[in-house]
């Protein structure tokens, strides 16, 4: 924006000076001190300030396994003050396994066999892992008419004329099911424990729950601090109920949780922190978490293996990919020492402007400072300095940058 707000007013500028000039003291005079007056002003020098630079970072954070996908993203980087994030397989590992089986009705085997019915179609991790688990333990697994996925919240089926479904236990009285006390109960001291509870019905009745455990992420804990130190207030979006997501969150020490969430409802959260003047950098690693990620500023992709990679024709694409979290940290110290290089050599532009730009307007009205000949010659070798100046100031990226990007780690925390 600002190189073409530049380049019209250079062009409007040039156009009125070379007329008036051209009408009151000759041709000679308008074509000197036009030309002048253009190149003076002329935004290259601008445009490559920027340029050059978001280049050289972009290739910077490409050797360090992050992939930019929208370079101008790398300066909004810099006015990030909130990091949204998931909870599974970001906060956690994402390795959950089958902790309590649950039900008044029915055998272990039975409620599992029942859910891993439901989940043989599903493409949520958790409902993978209730399938495989009941695979390996040789469990029959029924055939459905119908399967429908409700994401963050569950999945539904239909067998022998009956809807049978799992998920969590709000998602499932919203469906119209009766679910006891004694289920409620226990589905709340699961999730004291940091397990999420999911709700077995068939029909109208809860028949069973299933409590699934997925351990602290180690890394997460040292991100987390990292995000702290930096000044950065990092926010849990999950869909996980209050209970087990206030369990984690307590652990990581993040005061701003927002739980029950489906995947529109992430991005409405994000727009809600952005209303609150909060710029607001989104990370994710599930196809659930795209919403929200391009509602926020900056949308950043956690490649952990847990969604597919997007290909180079996607039409849907991050600003940013990162192969462990802490590349944002290396992100971050690479846009912060990007953006003081673009400063700089914005600078270097202004004075150049400043310094060739009045002797090409004085000439114009009859003041010579130098001949009048000179003065063409003058603009561009000026505007060939500055540019050889800002590139070899752009050039600084490659090598502090790299140092920048181990100031911090989590060795420190």
């Amino acid at each position: 924006m600002r190189v073409k707000i530049f380049f019209l007013l250079d062009v409007l500028l040039t156009s009125i000076i070379s007329v008036y000039t051209f009408f009151l003291r000759g041709e000679e005079i308008a074509l000197f001190a036009g030309l002048s007056i253009f190149v003076a002003l002329f935004p290259i020098c601008l445009w490559l300030s920027q340029a050059l630079v978001l280049q050289g970072a972009k290739k910077i954070l490409a050797n360090s396994n992050v992939t930019v996908h929208n370079k101008s993203a790398i300066l909004k980087i810099n006015d990030v003050d909130t990091v949204a994030m998931p909870m599974n397989r970001f906060l956690t590992n994402g390795e959950y396994f089958v902790m309590d089986l649950f039900s008044e009705t029915l055998s272990q085997n039975e409620v599992l066999s029942y859910a891993a019915t439901i989940e043989q179609y599903s493409s949520h991790s958790m409902g993978k892992l209730i399938y495989k688990t009941a695979l390996g333990r040789g469990l029959k697994i029924y055939k459905v008419s119908a399967f429908q996925e409700f994401p963050s919240c569950g999945a539904e089926a239909i067998m022998d004329q009956k809807v049978i479904r799992i998920g969590n236990p709000q998602w499932i009285l919203d469906q119209g099911v009766s679910i006891t006390n004694g289920y409620l109960t226990k589905a709340d001291q699961l999730a004291v424990h940091g397990k999420t509870p999911l709700i077995l019905s068939i029909g109208r009745m809860a028949r069973g729950i299933i409590a699934l455990k997925d351990e602290v992420n180690p890394d997460t804990k040292s991100f987390i601090s990292i995000l702290k130190h930096n000044n950065l207030e990092p926010a849990l979006l999950t869909a996980a109920n209050r209970r087990t997501a206030k369990n984690f969150a307590k652990d990581m020490k993040i005061d701003t949780v927002r739980t029950d969430l489906t995947p529109p409802d992430k991005a409405r959260e994000v727009q809600i922190l952005r209303a609150k003047k909060q710029n607001v950098a989104m990370i994710g690693n599930e196809l659930h978490d795209l919403n929200a990620m391009f509602a926020a500023d900056v949308s950043i992709i956690y490649k952990d293996g847990a969604m597919t990679p997007l290909t180079e024709d996607s039409d849907i694409k991050p600003d940013f990919e990162i192969s462990t979290l802490y590349k944002f940290s290396t992100l971050r110290e690479v846009a912060i020492f990007a953006k003081k290089l673009i400063k700089q050599n914005l600078i270097i532009s202004y004075i150049t402007m400043m310094i060739l730009t009045p002797p090409a307007l004085l000439s114009a009205f009859g003041v010579n400072v130098l001949p009048l000949q000179f003065l063409p010659a003058l603009s561009v070798t000026g505007v060939i300095v500055a540019m050889t100046l800002i590139f070899f100031n752009s050039l600084r990226i490659r090598g502090n940058a790299k140092n920048s990007t181990t100031v911090v780690t989590y060795q420190d925390f």
